[in-house]
Order: structure tokens, then C-alpha cells, then sequence
């Protein structure tokens, strides 16, 4: 079955209207890079579970994967069914990460979490060491980047107010931007381990060499 219909039947927002552009949803973007190698693929993690609707998407896309989820809300971390995982935490906290697929790469890393700039910045730094040699890791819903206050997720979110009272609600481009201009600079050199970064309407998609 296409992804796509995998998203309808499981409910994932990823292909509504509120995540598409002109016609291609996230899920379109992601069957582009994922279709050809569904069989491969060992190890998916998304950082945000809620309902746990893309973890079971992407288990019965990827048949040979174990799909983990990491959520700071309990309510979220439970059983979803066979070679799904979850983990308890932060997005951004080395415990939570390093239960996640002990001593494995990770193909494909989803980061549909917070949508905190500092969470996200902390999160690629945890996660690029262990994404696989030609994996993949994708951040969404990346408007949410350009210098917004999102305090009022705090409410509005499930699971959000489980932050802690020191976390940092205002997000800054400029920190998202050091981080994509460290590695564009690195590949225009011919140096570091980025085959590609691919920039998409709410999207970024990197690719490991």
C-alpha cells in the first residue's frame, strides 16, 4: 500500500491540507525519498507520538523496521502494537535518546516533537551521530521556526506542558539557520557527512553520504 493511503487509514495529519503545498503533503515528500527502499529499512524514529497514528503508518510501511517513538507525555508513551517502541522524555535529553534502539543506527529520524527551536537544534546534535550511512532525517512544520512565541502550545498542545518551567517557548531562526549553514558550508567545501539538504514548504529533509 502507498504511503499515502497508509496516512488516511491510520489517520496521520501528515497528508492533510494543513501540511501540504500545492497539491504535495508530507507524505508525498517522504514516499519521494522512501519508497524505493522500504525493504531496508531497520530502524525508524519519530520524535512525537500524540496518538501514536505515525508510528503505526510507518511500521506497515517499512515491514522489516523497528519504530520507535520518544514523548515527554505519559499519556502518549504506551503499547501501539508489534515492533513499535516508545520511550519516555525529552526530545532533547541524552537519557531518553540513548534508550532508543540501543547500540543501533537509525535509518530515518522524524522530528514532529516540541517544534522548540533549542529542542530541535539539541535533537539533530544528539541523533546525526547514529542516523545510518544513507538515512535520513526530516524536520517538520518548520514555519513554526521563524521567530515565533509559542508559549500558548503550553495549553494548546497535548503533552507540551510537560516541559519544564525553565524551557525556552520563543523560537529563533538564527539558531535553526547556524546549524543548516554549518553543514551547507561543510558539503560546499566537499567536507563532513551530509550527502544533501533538501529545503520543502514546512520541511527539511537531510540525507546522510
Amino acid at each position: 500500500m502507498r504511503l499515502q493511503e497508509l496516512g488516511g487509514q491510520h489517520n496521520t495529519d501528515k497528508g492533510d491540507l494543513a501540511h501540504s503545498f500545492r497539491g504535495v503533503s508530507y507524505l508525498d515528500v517522504y514516499a519521494s525519498y522512501l519508497a524505493d527502499i522500504r525493504e531496508q529499512v531497520r530502524c525508524v524514529l519519530e520524535l512525537g507520538v500524540l496518538g501514536g497514528s505515525s508510528l503505526k503508518m510507518w511500521c506497515d510501511y517499512f515491514p522489516q523496521a523497528t519504530v520507535w517513538g520518544v514523548d515527554i507525555n505519559p499519556d502518549s508513551v504506551r503499547p501501539y502494537g508489534p515492533r513499535i517502541q516508545t520511550v519516555l522524555g525529552s526530545q532533547a535529553d541524552p537519557a531518553a535518546i540513548a534508550q532508543v534502539a540501543p547500540g543501533q543506527m537509525i535509518d530515518l529520524v522524524i522530528d514532529d516533537g516540541s517544534h522548540l527551536v533549542d529542542h530541535m537544534v539539541d535533537s539533530f546534535k544528539l541523533l546525526w551521530p547514529r542516523v545510518n550511512n544513507g538515512g535520513f532525517y526530516v524536520m517538520e512544520d518548520m514555519r513554526l521556526t521563524w521567530n515565533h512565541d509559542i508559549t500558548p502550545t503550553r495549553i494548546e498542545w497535548p503533552g507540551q506542558n510537560c516541559n519544564g518551567p525553565d524551557t525556552n517557548f520563543v523560537n529563533v531562526r538564527a539558531k535553526m539557520q547556524a546549524l543548516f549553514d554549518e553543514k551547507i558550508d561543510a558539503m560546499d567545501k566537499l567536507q563532513g557527512d551530509v550527502r544533501f539538504c533538501h529545503f520543502w514548504p514546512m520541511m527539511v529533509v537531510f540525507k546522510k553520504v
